[in-house]
């Protein structure tokens, strides 16, 4: 799965969960790649080395001890959104990876530059089963953006145009009293 399927699917699974950190289950729907990624081309020279640590069930488990632990709402929404990215991976599908270390070493993945790494992942949206991911997940982001819009200016409304016209009643009376 690439971005949009990721962020807008775990935000989407917010409308499941009580109370949520928004910001911060949109990371934890990323976290996995922010750290394998980048931690696969230092450690192994090629970015298609991105399903490693951060990829793992010792992983969420960890992050779901830490979460039960601080009983932190910012950290069960990292945690969702974590859980969220592995099942979008499909990750039961690499037990290797998603059992670490329990099977053994990670699988190893041929080497490749970034740019052909790239050209593969959106050669993946010929395939419907990741391109309607990505459709839903951008949906909903456009969908609550312009939700989001519509509470922004409600917000600005209350808290910016009316305070703005008390203080120039305020100061139209001061200066009527001069």
């Amino acid at each position: 799965m690439l971005l949009f399927a990721h962020v807008g699917l775990a935000l989407a699974s917010a409308r499941l969960l009580s109370h949520v950190s928004l910001a911060f289950l949109a990371l934890g729907s990323m976290l996995p790649d922010i750290i394998d990624k980048p931690l696969g081309l230092i450690v192994f020279g090629s970015p298609s080395m991105g399903r490693i640590v951060a990829h793992t069930l010792l992983f969420l488990m960890l992050l779901s001890a830490l979460s039960f632990y601080s009983r932190d709402i910012r950290l069960y929404s990292l945690t969702w959104g974590v859980l969220i990215h592995l099942s979008l991976d499909f990750m039961w599908n690499s037990p290797e990876t998603l059992l670490w270390p329990l099977l053994g070493p990670f699988p190893s993945a041929p080497l490749q530059d970034t740019l052909s790494y790239l050209e593969m992942l959106l050669s993946g949206l010929k395939n419907p089963g990741v391109l309607i991911p990505e459709i839903a997940g951008l949906a909903y982001l456009i969908f609550l953006g312009y939700a989001g819009r519509r509470q922004a200016s409600a917000w600005i409304d209350h808290h910016l145009k009316r305070p703005r016209e008390k203080a120039v009643c305020i100061l139209q009376a001061l200066f009527r009293g001069m």
